[in-house]
């Protein structure tokens, strides 16, 4: 096997992946004995590093064109040992400031990370194999954080114990710098038909002309609101901290992911008939898992219990608490849609950017673009449900605007 292929390449690009995000992912919740509180990779309740990973994807449109993968996988694996080395510290030392620093840093290394992540994964396969190829990737993300949040929830160990776990996961964690080092560049990568992948040098004046005619490309803008909506409804539903049972079938509504991969792989028809299936698909599983959110939260609690003084969160906890005593069976088929709506709509989306262009350069602009966007839906959708005002009744507005949102955004893709 080539060192340039793009399989020698992509099976680096995994190597390197399992010691740094699926490595961090399975072991910080339980190193640091925290409770799981996120389903989602892309987006997060915390306001700080919700607004880092929209800056940080920002900042990728530039920096992976400018530094190249290689330079920016190489920070990545060492903002992923700082955070590593500063849980090591904290279990030695019971402070947290150093993690906290730590933590901020290695958010930004992480969504530069994957934006380099999903940029090779969409340049480096051949159509026949660029949905599966980003599927599997998207697959060792997700499951790897899973595996991680069921650890943390069933297992309990002593202190010297965790110490232990986080000097090993540390001592792997610094093979990732030398692996990434080992990456080729991009404009050196040699198709199996000896084809080489269009990628140029580009200068920061050419990144800002190129970003900006992202806001002129008809198909991104149509693209805009389907990238902002469903993390958007995501993040206004406010699922509650998740069991074990919901982070399973979360999970395994993910799994099904490979079914949309194949369908938009296997060469059963044009690209356009199969892109026009694999919508529909998608739509289905959006209406589906926004009919069983919108049922469930429209489902009347006992609010007498309720205290003047609680917060949004609480609130929101306490009708879902009710939910799960009333509604168990609805409630759990919610994580089952929403794991399968939002695995469907992350590659569907990103197999359309890899369709849109052969040129790496571009690729990568349109990935960080993405991946902004998604990170400010949930943001808004986060911030939106805590500026509601506290009164019961307006509880579900933010859910109801968002699904209005995402139903609008999936009409606006069918012209894509």
């Amino acid at each position: 096997m080539r060192y340039n292929s793009p399989t020698t390449q992509l099976g680096l690009l995994a190597a390197i992946l399992l010691l740094t995000t699926a490595n961090r992912r399975l072991l910080s919740t339980f190193l640091l004995q925290s409770p799981p509180t996120d389903l989602n990779p892309t987006y997060d309740s915390y306001l700080p590093t919700s607004i880092i990973s929209c800056v940080a994807g920002f900042l990728g449109i530039f920096l992976v064109n400018l530094a190249g993968v290689r330079s920016i996988l190489v920070f990545y694996s060492l903002t992923n040992i700082l955070l590593l080395a500063s849980i090591v510290s904290q279990l030695h030392t019971g402070h947290d400031a150093f993690h906290t620093a730590a933590l901020i840093i290695d958010s930004t290394g992480y969504d530069l990370g994957r934006v380099a992540t999903l940029v090779v994964v969409l340049a480096y396969p051949s159509e026949r194999w660029k949905a599966r190829a980003l599927s599997l990737f998207l697959i060792l993300e997700y499951f790897s954080m899973t595996i991680g949040d069921i650890i943390a929830m069933q297992v309990t160990s002593t202190n010297a114990a965790r110490s232990k776990v986080a000097i090993a996961a540390l001592c792997l964690a610094c093979l990732a710098p030398f692996l990434s080092a080992a990456i080729a560049p991009s404009d050196r990568i040699v198709r199996n038909n000896g084809v080489y992948l269009l990628a140029r040098h580009s200068t920061l004046r050419e990144e800002l002309r190129g970003t900006l005619a992202i806001f002129k490309n008809k198909y991104m803008m149509l693209m805009i609101p389907y990238m902002f909506a469903y993390p958007f409804l995501f993040s206004a539903a406010n699922v509650p901290h998740p069991n074990i049972q919901a982070i399973l079938l979360y999970d395994a509504g993910k799994i099904f992911i490979i079914l949309m991969s194949l369908t938009l792989d296997i060469q059963w028809a044009s690209r356009r008939v199969r892109s026009l299936v694999s919508l529909c698909m998608l739509t289905v599983v959006v209406v589906s898992s926004s009919t069983v959110t919108v049922v469930i939260r429209g489902k009347h609690a006992d609010i007498s219990a309720i205290q003047p003084d609680w917060t949004p969160t609480e609130i929101n906890n306490y009708l879902m608490d009710q939910s799960m005593t009333k509604q168990r069976v609805l409630l759990l088929t919610t994580y089952f849609f929403a794991g399968l709506a939002s695995s469907f709509i992350e590659l569907f989306g990103y197999w359309i950017i890899g369709t849109l262009t052969n040129d790496i350069k571009v690729s990568g602009r349109l990935v960080g673009t993405y991946h902004s966007v998604m990170s400010i839906g949930g943001l808004v959708g986060y911030q939106m449900v805590n500026l509601i005002h506290h009164d019961i009744s307006m509880s579900n507005i933010p859910t109801y605007i968002a699904v209005a949102v995402t139903f609008v955004s999936l009409v606006l893709l069918y012209f894509v």
